[in-house]
């Protein structure tokens, strides 16, 4: 069935290229679905890794959900993958994609803003009305030429805390409701890490709370991030953005209550409730970004947490009086309190000092939070994900180390005895890649890097013909680089393109549509990026991306595996290093078509130990030091028909 399906292909795609990796993994997967085992993949780049478990998957008949790590990854799989792999086994299926909510337009705060603007529009508030009035989804990928981090995003889009949920006025054209009903009738789903775990997230506090279906197969696309998604959805925030948030939301919502009996001390409350915020975070805002919550800076923090949390305490015990408890707005305004009450407990006040968990302070553009991790979540995941009575399928291009899986089996709290499955790319890097590691690039910290990067890379988009994504490990080596190129580039005719300007997806077909062209990204571009051949001819990477060393949770894992008796830089720095690399190298070649120079600029390959380690996990490209034969190399591809 599987070899038919595959052999299908042929018809279905134009350009198919039969890849003997492809059915081998697609082999693997029926047998895992057919034994009910769990299965970990490392398929490398041109594989057709999706293709490869959603034909054994369609063939077995079963129910099953698909977590990949981004929005794009989802859109991809959804409006292209899925399709073909319909076509190949003529079956028919019902087909869902699912996001968080902050993805989904909401019809209420859209109309409450309206409202607020409604003798000035700014243009953006006119097309998300449009999108609105019109869209059969409400995505907000669909309002282009909004930037990802426009302030209009959270006005016109729900969180937990303001979803009025099933209360609702527009409870039955509700975007977020409808893409759950849609995914809950479903045969196939397609979620994002982030969603996945929200859903554990909430079961874990309410067994009857999820939002996604029971499966027969769950596949994690991309899972060497899975576990970092984890942690963060195990863990919680105190920010001091959402506490304001919910304090005005309660103000404004105040002169609505009919009984003055209730307004007044709702009134005083709130009266105490804001300064007591105000005290807890201008404290937060004395300690640096970074900070671990414990000792001297716990007990600095913990006075005003406390009386801010009995101010909310009550507040939620007023929202019992029934006028307020069987009003929709006030019953989701104590919901919110509750949760706050169990965030501030959770940030601040640990059950005990070995709870699992590391806890720092963050300081942000317009917020300051404390933020709690758990430093090891494979026992969140054996008790959640890996609990589940399905098969597992978990896939990526980079889950080994140097052919081992053992770093990916202790995150993902697998068994060691896990079925286990390694797939060589089928792409001639030897022939499509160049691997440029120049030898007189400044040390990571030396004074002259920042402008001898932009120089590096001005050159190679000039050899190139644009054509060229620059990959940055901080936002401010980013902001650097294009505040230097801009005026290089300009006299050439060739645009500059950096994140943040516009959504990603938007970003990208702009970079497609614009060529010559070159864009500057930083961790969010490291995977599912997948441009035509004739768009993408240089990847540079500015550094090595190891994790930053004052990371909390860097810290925190590092000490626990040298309690161990095991080394840290060896055991984690260097495997997530590789694993990142490998990542941004496999943005280059994505078929037997691609060709082009992934260039890293980081001396510390040439000079340190584990310099040659990290080469020779990439993928086996020629390479070189010399400029010229970059030159030489780009000259001689683009010159061929």
């Amino acid at each position: 069935m599987i070899t038919a399906d595959l052999a299908a292909l042929d018809q279905v795609l134009a350009d198919f290229e039969a890849r003997p990796s492809q059915a081998q993994m697609a082999a693997a997967v029926a047998q895992a679905i057919a034994t009910q085992t769990d299965l970990l993949v490392e398929a490398g780049t041109g594989t057709g890794k999706t293709l490869a478990y959603l034909l054994p998957i369609l063939a077995s008949g079963k129910r099953a959900l698909i977590a990949t790590a981004t929005r794009h990854l989802q859109t991809q799989i959804l409006q292209n993958d899925i399709p073909v792999a319909l076509a190949a086994t003529g079956v028919t299926r019902e087909v869902a994609v699912l996001k968080g909510r902050s993805n989904y337009l909401c019809k209420l705060r859209l109309q409450h803003r309206l409202e607020q603007s409604r003798y000035s529009l700014p243009m953006a508030l006119i097309a998300a009305e449009a999108v609105a009035r019109h869209s059969q989804v409400g995505d907000r990928s669909e309002l282009v030429g909004i930037a990802e981090d426009d302030p209009l995003w959270p006005e016109i889009t729900s969180t937990a805390d303001n979803c009025q949920g099933q209360e609702c006025p527009h409870q039955e054209t509700c975007f977020v409701l409808q893409a759950r009903r849609r995914a809950m009738a479903a045969d196939l789903i397609v979620v994002n890490h982030h969603l996945l775990f929200a859903d554990y997230a909430v079961r874990e506090r309410w067994e009857q709370g999820g939002i996604l279906p029971e499966v027969g197969v769950v596949v994690i696309d991309e899972a060497h991030g899975l576990a970092e998604t984890a942690s963060a959805f195990f863990g919680t925030s105190l920010s001091e953005r959402r506490v304001g948030n919910l304090l005005v939301d309660l103000r404004l919502a105040l002169p609505n209550v009919p009984d003055a009996l209730l307004r007044e001390p709702l009134l005083a409350l709130l009266n105490q409730a804001e300064p007591a915020a105000l005290r807890l975070f201008a404290v937060l805002r004395t300690q640096p970004h970074g900070q671990t919550v414990r000792g001297r800076v716990q007990e600095a923090l913990a006075g005003p947490a406390i009386e801010l949390a009995a101010r909310l305490e009550e507040l939620a015990q007023l929202m019992q009086e029934p006028l307020l408890a069987t009003d929709p707005l006030w019953h989701k305004f104590d919901e919110s309190l509750f949760a706050m009450q169990q965030d501030i407990e959770r940030a601040l006040f640990p059950p005990r000092a070995d709870d699992g968990m590391v806890r720092w302070i963050e300081q942000r553009r317009n917020d300051a939070l404390v933020i709690a991790r758990p430093v090891d979540v494979a026992p969140i995941l054996q008790r959640t994900l890996l609990a589940e009575p399905v098969v597992r399928i978990f896939t990526s291009a980079t889950l080994a180390v140097a052919g081992d899986f053992r770093h990916a089996r202790e995150k993902l709290g697998l068994a060691a005895d896990v079925a286990t499955l390694t797939l060589p790319s089928p792409f001639d890097f030897a022939r499509q890649a160049l691997l440029y590691v120049p030898d007189a690039m400044p040390d990571p910290f030396a004074p002259d890097r920042d402008a001898q990067v932009s120089r590096t890379i001005l050159d190679l988009a000039m050899a190139a013909g644009g054509g060229t994504m620059a990959l940055f490990s901080s936002r401010r080596a980013l902001n650097d680089a294009q505040a230097r190129l801009l005026p290089e580039l300009a006299p050439y005719g060739m645009e500059l393109l950096a994140q943040g300007e516009a959504p990603r997806e938007v970003l990208l077909e702009r970079f497609v549509q614009a060529q010559p062209a070159v864009l500057l990204a930083t961790m969010g571009f490291w995977q599912g990026v997948d441009l035509p051949a004739e768009t993408l001819r240089v990847v540079v990477v500015d550094k090595i991306p190891f994790p930053p060393p004052d990371d909390p949770l860097l810290v925190a894992r590092s000490e626990q595996l040298r309690a161990q008796g095991r080394d840290p830089f060896d055991d984690l720095s260097i495997p997530l290093a590789a694993t990142a690399l490998r990542q941004g190298f496999g943005r280059l070649i994505r078929s037997q078509r691609h060709w082009g120079v992934v260039a890293l600029l980081d001396p510390r390959l040439l000079k340190r130990r584990y310099g040659q380690a990290l080469l020779d996990s990439l993928p086996p490209a020629k390479r070189t030091r010399k400029f010229a034969d970059v030159r030489d190399f780009l000259a001689e591809r683009l010159q061929q028909p």
